[in-house]
């Protein structure tokens, strides 16, 4: 139960945070008052500070999990010292969950069917398609000089191995 209330109460309360929803977690610090006031004091601010982090990391994922693992480990810290917050808790994170707007989700179908057919998709991010040439052909590796359009072939004599000087042949 410990486990399962850190990690919800952490999710949420950087949910409710990187979506502009400190207000929402306002009862939040006084889970800590059985630590002292300066630890509600220390959570308060700290809830602040990352409410401006999350606002200025926009859209990193990274910062989010960050948060979202300090919180939980916060959380976790919290209960195992006082077992008796885990009400209190569950309270806040359905309070939470029934004022913050639900998150939106993005749904992208990409479908390609036929012969040499592409699809290709992305959310967030950049496709990068490299060169307007095919495969190499089966018998051209394609980092061999000449496997590219643009480079020519070099000469036949280039490709043979080089003949064996006189003074090779007189040591053998």
């Amino acid at each position: 139960m410990i486990e399962t209330l850190a990690v919800d109460g952490g999710r949420e309360f950087v949910r409710a945070l990187a979506a502009g929803f400190a207000d929402l977690l306002v009862r939040a610090p006084a889970l800590w008052r059985r630590s002292g006031p300066e630890a509600e004091g220390r959570m308060a601010a700290e809830l602040e500070r990352y409410a401006g982090e999350l606002a200025d990391a926009d859209e990193d994922g990274a910062a989010v999990t960050r948060a979202e693992l300090v919180w939980e480990t916060r959380l976790r810290d919290l209960l195992a010292a006082h077992p008796e917050a885990q009400t209190e808790l569950a309270e806040i994170i359905e309070a939470i969950r029934q004022e913050r707007p639900p998150v939106q989700s993005v749904r992208q179908n990409i479908t390609a069917s036929g012969q040499n057919s592409t699809a290709q998709g992305v959310i967030g991010g950049n496709i990068v398609n490299h060169g307007p040439y095919g495969p190499p052909s089966l018998g051209e590796p394609a980092h061999a000089p000449g496997a590219g359009r643009d480079e020519p072939a070099p000469p036949e004599s280039a490709l043979r191995p080089p003949e064996p000087s006189a003074r090779e042949e007189g040591s053998r």
